[in-house]
């Protein structure tokens, strides 16, 4: 039992896709059945809590790292499904198959952040993108998708040419492709060749900078952001990134911790050019989904921060970031989809004014976002920043703490045009769909909680 104790979750989790695959060949009702991945999510969560344990011979790990991230994943799979159910441009005929692919995507994110050995995380990592892929271009009818689906997949499969050369290197130079092996080969002997080593792990780390969206590889992040429909923009914003990061984090600390020079000036000019980028060119953007695609650039940038002092503290800082990103985003993404005026920022005047609650609610994801207490944004970023300056990083820290505060212009231009300036049409007030009503609920409630009492989760 104690093999597969580990797998618990990623078991429980497969045996309950493939049920629903089966329902749902036999079952017409496909709206009904598109309510089943949030219900697989939330009882999967059940059997993450205290399991710990290696299976595979140690390329499979389950820590509290790993649950940690798990959780995100789960809790983005379950928040994106709910606010799925009513999304016009999701078909009732598809919702199935567009279910089908988030639970597969999420099921590799959770394979991801357990991986311990190369090939391993790079299946996991395909059998991720595999996923990603399809739902980017789901809508087949729109040529902005399609386009998106394209760029995505032509780019990721650059990704992993260099991610397979970076594992060949490393291979041919250590003997091994497991994590903690490669670190003792790099501990006990001092004759590896360090050049070598070192286009191996660039490699690695392009290939994951990819996937987390972050600079100069983010090109593809906005242009697919705004391609996607908008519930798939909110999935892909959180849980392959996460998925990402949860993987460069690990790969760090447990395969090159020995050797910090393989990676340290590579990925602190990644953290300085990602928050520099993001946070730049969110400034002039007009769309509200590649504001907040840069958004998320920027906060790839913030992540790296933790990943550079390489210990188990900034670990878990970056599981705080992470599970207070999700609802946070989740939480503006479902204002996105409840305003039924379009996606130019310009849309958002006067908001307050004929609808004063939701407004509120999203001023409070705006203030989090940028790191506005009391939400739970500020805890997180604060961790973040502390640990670096902790870790010696001191101007980098520095740095990342100015473009955070440079984000308040773009995310409170928001802000202003819902409160202070009126609607330019006469705007009734509409109804609002109970799944979104349930989104933004359960997002606000988790940033606020977070943000007063944060030891409930740091702990």
């Amino acid at each position: 039992m104690g093999n597969y104790y580990a797998l618990i979750p990623e078991i429980v989790f497969t045996v309950l896709l493939i049920s629903y695959f089966i329902l749902g060949l036999l079952i017409k009702n496909k709206y009904f059945t598109g309510f089943a991945p949030a219900v697989i999510a939330l009882f999967t969560m059940i059997f993450i809590h205290e399991i710990n344990g290696t299976a595979f011979d140690g390329m499979f790990v389950a820590d509290k790292f790993s649950q940690s991230l798990k959780f995100v994943f789960l809790a983005n799979l379950f928040l994106c499904t709910i606010i799925s159910l009513r999304y016009e441009k999701i078909r009732k005929d598809i919702l199935y198959e567009y279910s089908l692919l988030m639970l597969l995507s999420t099921l590799a994110m959770m394979l991801i952040v357990s991986s311990r050995d190369f090939i391993m995380l790079f299946l996991s990592v395909e059998f991720m993108s595999l996923g990603v892929y399809l739902l980017s271009g789901f809508i087949l009818n729109d040529l902005k998708s399609n386009e998106a689906s394209l760029k995505y997949y032509i780019l990721g499969s650059l990704a992993s040419v260099f991610f397979l050369l970076g594992i060949t290197i490393i291979y041919a130079v250590t003997g091994t492709t497991t994590f903690n092996e490669v670190n003792e080969a790099l501990r006990s002997s001092g004759n590896l060749s360090t050049f070598y080593l070192f286009l191996g792990v660039i490699g690695v780390i392009t290939a994951l900078a990819f996937k987390a969206g972050l600079a100069p590889f983010h090109q593809w992040s906005p242009d697919v952001y705004e391609g996607a429909p908008t519930t798939i923009t909110a999935f892909m914003s959180i849980g392959p990134k996460a998925a990402a990061v949860g993987a460069l984090a690990r790969v760090i600390l447990e395969s090159f911790s020995y050797s910090p020079e393989l990676w340290i000036v590579p990925l602190t000019f990644l953290s300085l050019l990602t928050m520099a980028v993001g946070n730049i060119l969110a400034l002039r953007q007009r769309n509200i989904k590649r504001l907040l695609a840069y958004s998320s650039i920027a906060h790839a940038g913030y992540l790296m921060l933790a990943i550079l002092p390489a210990s188990m503290e900034a670990l878990n800082a970056i599981n705080f970031y992470l599970i207070v990103y999700t609802f946070m985003n989740i939480g503006a993404f479902s204002i996105v989809l409840l305003l039924p005026k379009g996606e130019d920022i310009e849309a958002y005047s006067g908001v307050a004014f004929y609808q004063p609650i939701f407004a509120l609610f999203m001023l409070a994801f705006l203030f989090s976002l940028t790191g506005i207490p009391p939400f739970a944004g500020f805890i997180a970023k604060f961790q973040i920043f502390m640990h670096a300056i902790k870790s010696g990083y001191l101007l980098v820290a520095l740095a990342g703490i100015i473009f955070s505060i440079l984000s308040a212009f773009y995310y409170l231009k928001i802000g202003v045009k819902m409160f202070f300036i009126k609607p330019i049409t006469q705007n009734a007030v509409y109804a609002i769909p109970w799944n979104l009503k349930l989104s933004v609920i359960v997002s606000f409630i988790f940033i606020t909680v977070l943000g007063v009492f944060p030891f409930l989760l740091i702990n």
